[in-house]
């Protein structure tokens, strides 16, 4: 039996790494850059099967998703209070009053995270050999995994974002955002702030 590859199937080829945005979309979008190594995105399920007696094993139609994990991973050579912020939810932030840049950080917060200080969303886009792009969002995102930053002599300092989404706790809202989207888009719509 011969096997062909579609063109469609050649169009679908991801080719070059992801461009990813904070608060894509919004006022406060901001590109996450210099990046090294690409973008990940990853999607971690629990799923369970409903046993009973007599059953020969896993079985279609009794298989239920208990949870479900999205995150968005970069590495950045970006060393700015603001990455270091992102990487410290919940820590003490003095901005500068004219130009609302961070100038201070201090781990003097223990306890629950204010809802404010999730992201809103954070958007990769991948281009694919056909044109289009992957767009992946995650919502309500936060960095749970700590600072690990190093100083190190001839090579650039690279720090791990790795963004998780949160599910909101009351999702009967109207305006409940999806944990994630995946969706094929014609082109990327922003603007670069000036220096």
């Amino acid at each position: 039996m011969e096997t062909k590859i579609t063109k469609e199937q050649i169009e679908n080829i991801q080719l070059d790494h992801g461009i990813m945005f904070k608060n894509y979309g919004l006022e406060t979008q901001t590109l996450v850059a210099p990046v090294r190594g690409g973008t990940n995105f990853k999607v971690e399920r629990t799923y369970r099967n409903i046993e009973f007696d007599g059953a020969r094993g896993k079985t279609k139609g009794l298989k239920t998703i208990d949870d479900e994990n999205a995150t968005l991973t970069v590495k950045t050579l970006n060393a700015s209070l603001e990455t270091f912020a992102d990487k410290l939810p919940g820590a003490k932030i003095t901005r500068d009053e004219e130009t609302n840049k961070i100038t201070k950080i201090e781990a003097t917060k223990i306890g629950i995270i204010d809802e404010d200080e999730y992201i809103e969303n954070i958007t990769v886009f991948a281009q694919k050999i056909g044109g289009q792009y992957v767009k992946i969002t995650i919502t309500n995102a936060l960095d749970e995994n700590g600072l690990d930053f190093s100083a190190v002599q001839k090579a650039e300092g690279e720090i791990e974002l790795v963004y998780s989404a949160h599910h909101e706790y009351d999702s009967t809202k109207a305006k409940a955002k999806a944990l994630y989207s995946i969706e094929n888009i014609d082109e990327i719509s922003y603007e670069l702030e000036e220096a």
